[in-house]
This record gives C-alpha cells, structure tokens and sequence, in this order.
C-alpha cells in the first residue's frame, strides 16, 4: 500500500480529509501536546471530542510527514490578527515557527480537512451540507442572495453550504476568520470554478486569492484558499484503522 502522506511540492496545495475516529487510541492521543490535551479532556460529548483529536492527529502526522520529523514534537504557533490571544486558550491561524509551510485545518460533522502548501497563506475549510435548521442568508452578498434565489427550494442548502465553504476559506487564509463580515465577499456561483470575485471594504492591500472546490464525500462541501500565485490542488482521502494508522481507503 502506498505511503497516505504524500510530500508537497512547490506549486501545489494537498488537502487531506478524513472521517473521525469512532474509538479514540492511545496511539492518536499520544500525539497531542499538553495543551492540546487538555483542550481534547474538555470537551464534555464524544462527537466533538473525535472530531479535534482526528483534526489535529492528522495535522501533526501530515506536517511530520513533510518534514521529516516526530509529529509529537511539532511546536505549533497560533496568530490572531485581532488579538494578543490567551496562554490557556490559544486561537487563530496555526502556523510554524520555523518553516515555510503553510497549514490550516478545518472539521465539520464527522469529517475534518488538512491543507498544506508552501505557496502562500492557505485557508480550508470543509462543511457538512446536510445540516439541518434556518439558513443564516445574511453571510451572502445581494447578488450570491439572488443566485440562491433562483434555484429550486431543494437545491438552496447545497449551495448555500458551498457558498460558505468557499467563504471560510477565504477568510482563514487572509486570517480575518469571521471578524470580517462575510457578506462584503463575493464568490463565484455554486456551480461555477471558485473564484473571490470582489471584497468590499478590504481596505489593505493582499496578495491575489486563489480559490479553489475540494473534492470530498457526496454529503459535505469543501473549499481551500491560497494567497500568491496559482497552484495544483492535490486532495487526498485517509482513514484510520482502530489502532489508529493512517492509510489510505482500501
């Protein structure tokens, strides 16, 4: 069976995705450091519980992956571009201190994504479109409000969610995240290749956003977002096993 993490070259974007772990092993847990255990001890449900242990496991095992190192020893930083952030509660844009790689992670329902790439800032962020409960159509720009509009009523929660995933993506690349008004960005149609088309307000000057559609499970949506030149997305599909091996899906 070939390796599951591939290494990323320059010019390319890969974008993990893999289902939660329904067993939590001692192998996975291993992994995380001492803050990032206590913020997994505290979860009080198991769904969300699984759903950071699986995203961060497989951060540290993909970047490791990259470079050629211990995922249990990665040092990761976290930047808020709006706040100093908390010692017992770190928050923002993780990133590494000494690298040039750039990551993100995101987790929807039981799925969660890792993006990786050393073209510039990335942002990814997945989405479960079967969500249920009212649609929040303020984060959409008059005209994504209109597109939505036309489609028929059993199509609009697809969409809507690609909508946002694009969105997200976006936003945790610039490392905004939802301090900015999500309604001031313009993206490209659901079915439509991803495209920023406009940013109202933005009012400093950044690189070109590059956005792209994620290919992942029929029920979720997912997008990811690079700021400076275009590159090849490379998406990739994982699973655990119960003693918690990564590999690929037989």
């Amino acid at each position: 069976m070939s390796d599951p993490v591939a290494v990323v070259r320059p010019g390319e974007c890969h974008v993990w995705t893999a289902r939660a772990v329904s067993v939590p092993s001692p192998a996975l847990l291993a992994l995380l450091d001492e803050g990032e255990q206590a913020r997994y001890d505290a979860f009080l449900r198991d769904e969300p519980r699984a759903l950071y242990l699986t995203a961060h496991a497989l951060l540290r095992q993909v970047t490791a992956a990259q470079l050629a190192t211990d995922p249990a020893g990665i040092v990761f930083t976290t930047v808020c571009h709006h706040c100093d952030g908390t010692p017992d509660r770190p928050h923002g844009k993780p990133g590494l201190p000494d690298s040039p790689l750039e990551l993100s992670l995101s987790h929807s329902g039981e799925m969660v994504a890792v993006a990786l790439t050393y073209t510039g800032p990335v942002g990814v962020d997945i989405e479960q479109a079967t969500t249920r409960g009212e649609l929040p159509l303020n984060v959409l720009a008059a005209v994504e409000r209109a597109e939505l509009d036309r489609l028929p009523e059993s199509e609009r929660r697809a969409a809507f969610i690609r909508y946002w995933a694009r969105k997200e993506a976006v936003l945790k690349a610039t490392g905004d995240g939802l301090m900015a008004d999500p309604a001031t960005l313009t993206v490209s149609a659901p079915g439509r290749p991803a495209e920023l088309l406009h940013w109202a307000e933005r009012v400093q000057p950044h690189p070109p956003v590059r956005l792209y559609d994620v290919e992942t499970e029929k029920d979720y949506r997912a997008a990811v977002a690079v700021l400076g030149d275009a590159c090849r997305v490379v998406p990739h599909h994982v699973e655990y096993s119960g003693d918690g091996v990564l590999r690929r899906p037989r």
